[in-house]
Order: structure tokens, then sequence, then C-alpha cells
């Protein structure tokens, strides 16, 4: 990609972060739910829980959490305390009536209660998730992949054998060629640090053992049908087939953009989508509006000679 290409496309994603990333556009994003909490106990657990959920309908995602959420309330004062209340044995009993009933696609409420356990021992062995993942990153790490199958293959490992057959579709690995939208999106939050993002595994704090910490340029794009699709009309990517690989490359495109934080744009390139203004056809009306409409490859095939053709090669 050549410097002049590199600069276009910066002004792009520059106007539509100027018009997106703004905490009022936080009630259409999974993210808000973090935001209700102070501390950084119950921020990472309930951001875990947050984006594990974070596929399907917006609508429905946000029900489902904000549900997980009131039935732990209804025994506890706080996320962090019903979490690590889980290891008494009469308290887990009341846990798992309270979940009786939750269903989230094909998710039950023994899911969401095996995901709080993996939390719990996280707690129990590292003091914190944070504590836990940045012992499995390495400073010299390019990016998360490593740290992150370590993390997944933990869990696994301390899982129950009851465990339901769909309960690893909440925690998916790079291993298995996805492309992990919702843990790397889980990532971006502890790992970036703006007027969205908490950033609590990116710089100084207390709760944090570990001296390491976890960097932005660390961090993959969340990949999910929105971002994917816009992607591959950007030429950010040339996969088809949205897995790890093409997260990676998606990555790579935007660190020539931004060396030091490549996935700040993510959220403003997920409202395009989630907010419906991206569409899967060409409209005049809409694509003609678009900040990202001179370097979009898709409205350039759609309507050709209206756009200048700004295509990105890797």
């Amino acid at each position: 990609m050549k410097s002049a290409q590199i600069q276009k496309l910066r002004i792009f994603l520059d106007r539509l972060e100027s018009d997106y990333q703004h905490i009022e556009f936080l009630s259409s994003d999974p993210l808000e739910f973090v935001h209700r909490y102070s501390n950084p106990w119950d921020q990472e657990a309930v951001a875990l829980l947050s984006s594990v959920l974070a596929y399907g309908n917006v609508k429905q995602i946000r029900k489902s959490i904000d549900e997980a959420l009131k039935r732990m309330a209804q025994i506890s004062d706080s996320p962090k305390d019903f979490i690590r209340r889980l290891s008494e044995a009469r308290f887990e009993k009341k846990a798992t009536q309270v979940f009786e009933g939750y269903v989230y696609r094909f998710h039950s409420g023994e899911d969401i209660l095996q995901l709080f356990q993996l939390i719990r021992q996280s707690w129990s062995q590292y003091g914190s998730l944070g504590d836990h993942f940045l012992s499995l990153l390495q400073p010299e790490d390019p990016h998360i992949e490593s740290a992150l199958i370590g993390l997944i293959a933990e869990w696994r490992d301390w899982t129950r054998p009851s465990v339901s057959k769909y309960f690893f579709h909440l925690l998916p690995s790079p291993q298995d060629g996805s492309c992990c939208k919702r843990g790397c999106l889980f990532l971006r939050w502890m790992g970036r640090k703006d007027q969205l993002d908490l950033g609590l595994w990116s710089g100084p704090s207390p709760y944090l053992k570990s001296k390491n910490r976890l960097r932005p340029n660390q961090l993959i794009m969340p990949l999910d049908t929105h971002t994917g699709r816009i992607s591959q009309y950007m030429g950010f990517t040339s996969r088809k087939s949205l897995n790890w690989k093409a997260a990676l490359e998606v990555t790579e495109t935007l660190k020539k953009i931004d060396p030091v934080d490549p996935t700040r744009y993510d959220f403003a390139l997920a409202r395009l989508g989630i907010l419906n203004i991206c569409q899967r056809s060409y409209r005049k009306e809409i694509c003609h509006q678009c900040q990202l409409q001179p370097g979009c490859q898709f409205a350039q095939k759609s309507s050709p000679g209206l756009l200048p053709s700004i295509l990105f090669s890797h």
C-alpha cells in the first residue's frame, strides 16, 4: 500500500471515528453493560459475559446480558460477589436455582454458571482475569494469538466433564480456525483505553499483580458479520471466509494506518452495520453519504465511474 493510499484511508476512517466513537452509541453495543460498574473485578467479569454472548441480534444480545445480570443481583450485591461465592456449596445451589430457565439461543443457565466458575478459578489462582491472561502473554509477542490459545486451553481443561455440548461455542480458539470475534472484542475492551474501551490491562493498575501489560498494537481486529463485510468492501482482506487468517490480515492492513493502535476503528466500523447504515446492496442515497465511500470497492463496483478507485494491495 502506497503512502498516499494510507493517508487517504486514514482520512476516511478518522471521519468515521469522529462520527461514531461516542458514548451515545454505547446503547447499541454490549460494552454498555461494562460501564455500569466501577470495580475492576466487576468490569472484567461483566466484560467477559457480555462479549461471549455477543452473537446474534443486537436486541436479543442486550436482553440476554441484562437478564443474566438481574438474576445475579437477586442473591448478591455485585457480579464479583456472585462469582466468588460460587465456591460455597450452599450459594452454588442458590445460583443454580436463580439461573434455572435461563436460555439464550442454544445456551442455558448451566453454561453461564460454568463460565462464572472459570472466572472464579482464574481469580483464585491468578488474582484476576487480567493476571491470568498476562501470565500467558510475552512482551515480544506480535499479537495476542498464543496467549488467547493458552487461556482457552486452560479453561477447557478446567471445565467440568458434565458441561453441555454447546458450552465451548462460548470460548472458541484461534487453533480452531475461528476468527474469535468475541475473544478479540473482550481483549479490545481490556487492552486499549479511551472514552469507550476500559484499558484495564493496558496500563498501571493496583488490581493487577503482573508487571506485564497488554499493548494496543498486540490486539487483533474483532471480525463479525458487520466489520468483516465492510473490511471486504474496503479491501482490508481478500479472503472470503471470515476466519482467524482474515482477522490477522485485516489487522495488518490497519497497522499500516495506525501501527500503535490498529483496532481503534472497530467500534465505528461496527456501527455502520449494527445501525444498518451499510447495507448488503448499493443504495445511492446511503452510500453517497458514507465516510468510507471513496475507498469502498463494493460501491465502486456497484456504481462504476462515480467514485475514485482506491484499491489496496497487501
